[in-house]
C-alpha cells in the first residue's frame, strides 16, 4: 500500500536511511532537512526517484520555516505517516556543574518543542488520512525506569518530555495512531563509530514497527525491533 510519508532529519543518518528504505518500497516521501543541497545522499536519491521523492528545506526550529513549508504542502495533501526524526545531543558528557542551560534550552528546541511543532502544523493533512499515524523518534536514554547512569540531563530530559507528549496526543487525538521508537544504538554521527547498530539496520526495524502500529499500540514505547519499553 503506498503511503505519504512526511520525515524530518533526513540529510543524514537515520532519516536518511528510512527516506531511502521508503523509496524502496514504492512510498510516496517529503523529506526535511536544513540544507538538502549540500546533502549528497539526499540529491542521490533524488535522481532515483524523482516522483516519489519531494524535499523541502525546513529548519524545524522555526515556527515561519514550517509554516512555509506546509503552505507549500497544501492543505488538501493527505499526510499518511510523520516521523519526528531530526535530533540533537549537545550536553554530551559534561556534568551539572559545567552544564551550560542554553545547550539544555536547545536540546529541547529540537529534540521536544520542533515534534510539537510539526504535529501541530500538519495535523489538517494527517486528518485527511485514512490511518493516519505520527511517530517521533526517542532514546532509551529519556526512560526514567532504565535511567541508572545518570548524566546527559539536556538529551535524557528533552526525550522524556517527548515521550510525554506522545503519550498525552495519543488521548487526546484517538483517531491518529502515535507512538515514540528508541532506534537503538546507531552508527551515526550521533551515535558515533562504535554503536553496534548500522543504521540500515535500525531503519529497517523502524519502518516494520511503524506499519505495524495499530489503535492497540498507540500512545507506547517501542524500540526498533518492536518490543515495548518501560517509560
Amino acid at each position: 500500500m503506498k503511503n505519504h510519508y512526511v520525515i524530518t532529519g533526513t540529510s543524514r543518518g537515520i532519516g536518511l536511511e528510512l527516506t531511502k528504505q521508503l523509496l524502496q518500497q514504492g512510498q510516496v516521501v517529503t523529506a526535511l532537512s536544513r540544507n538538502s543541497v549540500q546533502a549528497p545522499g539526499l540529491q542521490s536519491l533524488k535522481q532515483k526517484f524523482p516522483e516519489t521523492l519531494r524535499l523541502y528545506n525546513v529548519d524545524v526550529r522555526l515556527d515561519g520555516q514550517v509554516l512555509s513549508f506546509v503552505r507549500d504542502l497544501g492543505e488538501a495533501t493527505v499526510v499518511d505517516v510523520l516521523i519526528n526524526n531530526a535530533g540533537a545531543y549537545l550536553d554530551g558528557d559534561v556534568g551539572l556543574e559545567q552544564l551550560s542551560l542554553q545547550k539544555v534550552t536547545d536540546t529541547f528546541d529540537v529534540n521536544t518543542i520542533a515534534p510539537i511543532r510539526m504535529t501541530q502544523a500538519l495535523l489538517p493533512q494527517l486528518k485527511q488520512s485514512k490511518q493516519p499515524k505520527i511517530v517521533h523518534i526517542t532514546s532509551l536514554m529519556g526512560s526514567i525506569t532504565d535511567n541508572t547512569s545518570g548524566g546527559s540531563y539536556g538529551y535524557r530530559m528533552s526525550k522524556s518530555a517527548l515521550n510525554m507528549f506522545c503519550k498525552s496526543f495519543s488521548v487526546d487525538y484517538p483517531e491518529i495512531i502515535t507512538a515514540v521508537i528508541h532506534p537503538g544504538w546507531v552508527q551515526t554521527d550521533m551515535g558515533g563509530p562504535q554503536a553496534p547498530t548500522p543504521a540500515e539496520e535500525s531503519a529497517r526495524g523502524i519502518i516494520k514497527v511503524v506499519q505495524g502500529l495499530g489503535k492497540s499500540q498507540t500512545g507506547k514505547f517501542f524500540d526498533y525491533e518492536g518490543d515495548e519499553l518501560s517509560w
